[in-house]
């Protein structure tokens, strides 16, 4: 996916920003402010508007990620690859990355049946972790004689 090539020809910034994106843990979604502080941190005269002009042509290029959630005000960001889609719990908020194969075909037949043209593919599946739903089960789980399937 990523090339040696793609990377050399980015403005020493935008490295910068694509290296600070890099080095975060796999499954971290962060916003662009977050981005900022770090790459902020390791050179000092980096400014905002350049952090978002890198994270764009850093998305436009396939190397990063952008992910729009509901609810949620900024964009966050990850490092591209295949091969995940994003569960995102509706009562903590936490984003996980599972790691499955996103049914690309089955989608492009979908789209191009209707004459319509795939040009991203990001799925995202809402729901209720483990954690918040041990914490306090929605009444449809825990009525008695009620039995809700579990997805997997």
């Amino acid at each position: 996916m990523t090339t040696t090539h793609q990377t050399k020809r980015l403005p020493s910034n935008y490295q910068l920003v694509y290296d600070v994106v890099r080095a975060q843990a796999p499954g971290v979604h962060a916003p662009a402010g977050d981005i900022y502080a770090r790459a902020r941190a390791l050179k000092a005269t980096l400014g905002y508007s350049t952090v978002y002009r890198a994270l764009d042509r850093l998305c436009r290029m396939g190397l990063v990620l952008e992910l729009h959630l509901p609810g949620m005000s900024a964009a966050l960001y990850e490092q591209a690859r295949s091969g995940h889609a994003h569960f995102v719990c509706r009562a903590c908020g936490r984003i996980e990355d599972v790691d499955c194969d996103v049914p690309a075909d089955a989608i492009h037949s979908f789209v191009k049946g209707r004459d319509g043209e795939v040009e991203e593919i990001i799925l995202t599946v809402h729901g209720r972790c483990m954690s918040c739903r041990q914490a306090s089960p929605p009444a449809a789980e825990s009525a008695e004689g009620q039995h809700r399937p579990e997805l997997s």
